[in-house]
């Protein structure tokens, strides 16, 4: 169902997967949004209700007509957690990223999620949670006064939205001439919000050491907490390193493990100044360049699918998720698509 930016490049992965093993299996795409440049690639295409309670019905309905196995989630797999019993009640298998709500309220809420990790004695960044405009003065002073460079960002939140690292540093215009690089002095960042409020903040904010080191995202395919498959991204600038070994590696899948990840997630880690690297989040849906992992020679969402239809045992999947493996450098493009009808900007 709805996803997020990969949606499109997973429903071609697992088209590629079904051609590589001669398979006829239908898939079908949904979206809330007028999007044909995402669904058309499936074999059938579907609009989505716009709202939460039209969604069950929706469900139903596709199911019975369609005679649909399995239903990945996307945009809304809380939703589709909390409605579970009444999914899968209807014959299918649902992969929501997690195998309990619990599970993705510590995944969603950063702070908790780094006090989750810290109780199992795995390196998280430590992550201190900010409620009100006090509360936050009092902790970048705290930073600033050790020489620490700090980032903020809300407790809640994707896409990196809201992240900014604190820097004395930088030019009080530097958040507007360059707002990409993601830098704001302490001053204009409490000034802007004295702004909004001058006691409880819009949201809570975590605020953490910023790691100056280089950046993994790991793809996985996991099976309630058991790992199937993975790829590591190592970020450096506009190009990405794609590995299946190292620290940073072992830490992600040990990670997901704990959280009792399942399906397409993804772990990000960052290393310190020394090369350590530490847990940044867990994503309980697939990433982005996910499919990125196609270059280097794995499906991840090949392996997914094909898992979750029962087409292949667990051996062969893991097996499938190291043969053929080769190391690659990639760097990520844009492109346009031609769309044969009129759509509004959603």
């Amino acid at each position: 169902m709805e996803g997020l930016s990969s949606q499109r490049d997973i429903i071609m992965a697992v088209i590629d997967a079904r051609q590589s093993f001669d398979l006829s299996f239908r898939i079908i795409a949904s979206h809330r949004g007028n999007r044909p440049e995402i669904t058309s690639v499936a074999d059938l295409s579907l609009v989505e209700p716009k709202g939460d309670t039209e969604r069950l019905e929706f469900i139903k309905s596709v199911v019975a007509k369609e005679n649909v196995i399995t239903i990945q989630a996307g945009r809304n797999c809380r939703w589709m957690e909390e409605n579970r019993r009444e999914i899968e009640a209807l014959g299918v298998s649902l992969t929501t990223g997690a195998s309990s709500l619990d599970m993705h309220s510590i995944a969603d809420d950063k702070v908790r999620y780094a006090h989750f990790m810290e109780q199992h004695g795995l390196p998280v960044v430590p992550s201190i949670q900010i409620d009100t405009v006090d509360e936050l003065k009092k902790q970048i002073a705290l930073k600033v006064a050790d020489g620490e460079l700090a980032c903020i960002k809300p407790v809640v939140g994707i896409y990196g939205i809201g992240f900014w690292i604190l820097d004395p540093s930088v030019s009080p215009m530097a958040a507007f001439n360059n707002p990409d690089n993601r830098r704001v002095t302490p001053k204009m960042y409490l000034t802007a919000m004295n702004q909004q409020t001058n006691d409880k903040l819009p949201e809570p904010m975590v605020l953490m050491p910023y790691l100056a080191g280089r950046e993994r995202s790991v793809d996985m395919v996991v099976e309630n907490g058991e790992l199937i498959a993975a790829v590591c991204r190592r970020k450096e600038g506009a190009l990405q390193s794609i590995e299946q070994s190292g620290v940073a590696f072992e830490l992600a899948k040990t990670c997901a493990q704990i959280m009792q990840a399942d399906g397409l997630v993804n772990v990000q880690t960052r290393d310190d100044a020394n090369g350590k690297p530490y847990l940044l989040e867990i994503n309980m849906r697939p990433s982005g360049g996910v499919c990125y992992s196609l270059s280097c020679g794995i499906n991840l969402s090949g392996i997914f699918a094909l898992r979750k239809l029962g087409i292949i045992d667990k051996e062969t999947a893991i097996k499938m998720g190291t043969d053929g493996f080769k190391p690659v450098v990639v760097r990520s493009v844009s492109s346009v698509i031609a769309l044969n009808e009129q759509q509004s900007a959603e």
